[in-house]
């Protein structure tokens, strides 16, 4: 089969490159950075960190609290596991603070009596930290308002029965609350912990913070394996396009830092010369490019199995074919939003969960929504274009092409290219 197609899919940049020009960019240097700065990897690997989101009334991510991953506090736990925990988690802490918390976002930490009362709090301090701690007593009101008025943020916790707190209300920047509380009428911002669905928002001043189940999409117990849940994370974290947080991801998550280099040093990843570690090649590869490798790793996980193999290199067929015709004069919104969503379109089979739970996690485009769910926009009916290729369906394939107005030829040529080009991704993921 031959092409009149001018722009051939190709693995030049990538493959996923994708972007509004049609032009191909290869990447020919590294970006500068300190590599004289030490990595604290030692201190992480064994410190699993998570961040939990929080967000506004209106569903926008304003902040995030560090968290053990997987663990929840039990009030009546043994204090030794208590106190084991709260040393792992601020050595986490300690370890991101030198690298300068380089986040845009607020960072809410809880810390225990003890903590407070010790030089952790100054030592550790940065701009966006927010301590969580709890005033049951003069003394540690006292400590709190002291720390406060050195330039330290904090945010007690708030109950109607709590005479500390109310009565030193009018002090506070931050107060935190439960969601089945009264809200207290006060000038600080609330943070609202316990939201379990919409309902439960209203009655809540407009500028307060939330965090619960309704936002992450977790209303119902998770049947998710660990590995699962980490892949997850992952894949929001390629999403924000963000070279920095990726690096944090993997200084925590080491054990798929070699998966990662195996995708990146691939003909999928595109480099002009070989990555030598995971950091390398992410800071190579740029802001895009890293979002998408590590998109194709939280589909896979650190040990892909056949099917999640085929998830893999299946989106990233679609996300070629896809940006392919959009360039090819498709009326979708752009070639990158098409490649996104072709990326996606095979995670709730690989991460087994449901698509609604993917859309909230990920906090999806509108556009990438409605194609993901079948809506009848152009990005949805060339994914379902996508799926007619795949099963060879002419006469469906006749339809969608015609819906499009991209000439049948040009569709299958752009498939095959995809297709062929998407391959080299299995060798990276044996």
């Amino acid at each position: 089969m031959t092409s009149d197609d001018p722009l051939p899919a190709r693995i030049i940049g990538g493959g996923i490159n994708t972007v509004d020009s049609d032009q191909p960019v290869a990447v020919t240097h590294m970006l500068g950075i300190d590599n004289h700065d030490p990595v604290r990897e030692e201190a992480l690997r064994a410190r699993f960190l998570t961040f939990d989101p929080l967000f506004d009334a209106a569903s926008n991510l304003v902040a995030h609290q560090l968290v053990l991953r997987g663990r929840t506090a039990v009030a009546d736990a043994p204090p030794e596991l208590r106190q084991m925990e709260e040393d792992m988690l601020l050595t986490g802490l300690y370890s991101l603070t030198q690298d300068g918390l380089t986040g845009k976002l607020p960072l809410l930490v809880r810390i225990s009596d003890g903590i407070l009362f010790s030089d952790v709090p100054q030592q550790l301090n940065h701009r966006q930290l927010i301590w969580l701690v709890n005033i049951d007593s003069e003394q540690q009101l006292a400590r709190v308002l002291a720390l406060q008025d050195a330039g330290l943020n904090f945010c007690p916790a708030y109950t109607p029965s709590n005479s500390i707190i109310k009565d030193s209300i009018s002090v506070w920047r931050f107060l935190a609350c439960h969601v089945d509380d009264i809200p207290p009428r006060v000038a600080a911002r609330l943070i609202v912990e316990g939201v379990r669905h919409a309902q439960s928002q209203s009655g809540w001043p407009d500028h307060a913070w939330f965090k619960g189940s309704f936002f992450s999409g977790e209303t119902q117990p998770s049947d998710n394996t660990p590995e699962q849940l980490i892949q997850l994370e992952l894949l929001t974290i390629a999403l924000s396009q963000s070279t920095n947080t990726l690096i944090q991801f993997f200084r925590l998550n080491p054990d798929m830092s070699p998966r990662l280099l195996a995708i990146a040093n691939s003909q999928v990843g595109g480099l002009s010369r070989p990555a030598e570690s995971a950091m390398h090649a992410l800071v190579m590869l740029g802001p895009q490019r890293a979002g998408r490798v590590a998109t194709l790793l939280a589909l896979t996980g650190t040990h892909p199995t056949e099917a999640t193999r085929h998830y893999a290199v299946t989106a990233l067929t679609r996300a070629l074919f896809m940006g392919k015709i959009t360039r090819l004069g498709a009326p979708a919104e752009n070639a990158s939003a098409a490649f996104e969503i072709g990326l996606l379109s095979t995670a709730t089979h690989a991460l087994s969960i449901s698509e609604e739970t993917l859309i909230r996690k990920l906090r999806l485009s509108a556009t990438t929504a409605r194609a993901l769910s079948a809506h009848r926009t152009p990005e949805g009916t060339m994914l379902q274009l996508a799926h007619a290729c795949e099963n060879n369906d002419g006469e469906i394939l006749a339809t969608y092409a015609q819906q499009l107005g991209v000439p049948l030829h040009q569709i299958s040529v752009a498939y095959l290219d995809a297709l062929i080009a998407a391959s080299a991704l299995d060798a990276a993921l044996h």
